[in-house]
Formats: structure tokens, sequence, C-alpha cells
């Protein structure tokens, strides 16, 4: 399990140092991005992208992350086994709003990885998929 943690922060590292060069044509756009806008259909649905993923990323990890924070504040058991009850349903749903985001987007979108926003959105799509991998495997304590 340990080996599992340094894996993947090791991969974290990599990730955040090694993104920025991937391409150099990261900030062109398509014919295809710039009608994208026009259409009334794919506007709804970036606005629907846009408020999963921040409603996972923005607000419900966050909350997950606090709760979890403060019980180990805690000594009572119910309580704690309550905390990490939230804890858990709060970063599951983050899980799921996070990949129908992907899905939404996948789906949706034009998905030629030609900007710095769709390949940051998978590497963050892939981080919070091993996070959750994570906290599954986690040690029992």
């Amino acid at each position: 399990m340990e080996y599992f943690i340094k894996a993947t922060n090791i991969i974290i590292i990599l990730l955040v140092l090694l993104l920025p060069y991937v391409a150099t044509s990261s900030q062109q756009h398509t014919e295809k991005d710039s009608t994208m806008l026009n259409d009334h259909r794919l506007s709804l649905q970036i606005i629907i992208h846009a408020f999963l993923l921040w409603a996972s990323m923005g607000f419900l990890i966050p909350i997950g992350i606090l709760i979890i924070r403060l019980s180990n504040r805690e000594v009572q058991g119910r309580r704690v086994r309550i905390m990490f009850f939230i804890h858990a349903v709060t970063q599951i749903l983050s899980v799921i709003l996070v990949a129908a985001g992907a899905v939404l987007s996948v789906k949706n979108f034009s998905n030629t990885f030609n900007n710095m926003h769709r390949r940051l959105g998978v590497a963050l799509y892939g981080l919070v998929v091993l996070q959750a991998l994570s906290g599954l495997l986690r040690p029992s304590r």
C-alpha cells in the first residue's frame, strides 16, 4: 500500500511538471470550437458541464475534506462513524459528478485535445479516479 501511495505521488508530480510541455499548439482553435458557442443546445451543455464540475470539485470535495479533518477532533465513536459516512458519501457523489461531466464533454464537444483546458480536464479526471482508488484501498484504522 505504501508503494502505491509513493507511485501516485510521483505520477502527480510528473503530471504537474510535464503537462505544460505536452504541445505548443495548445491555443489554436478549430472551426468547430468557434461555432460551438453559437448553438443553443451546446451552450446549455457547456453550462451543465461547468455546473457538474463546479459542484464536484468546488463544493463536494472540499466539504468532504473538511468533514474528515473535523472528525480527527472527535473522540466519540458514533460521531466519528457518522462523519466518516458523510465524508464517503460526498466523495462518492463528487466522483459520480466528475464522471458525468467527463462523459458529457466526450459526448458533446470536440475531442481533439488541442487546448490546455481539455488536457487539464483529462489530467484532473485521472487524479480524481486515483484519489477515489486510494480511498477505497486505504488501510483500515
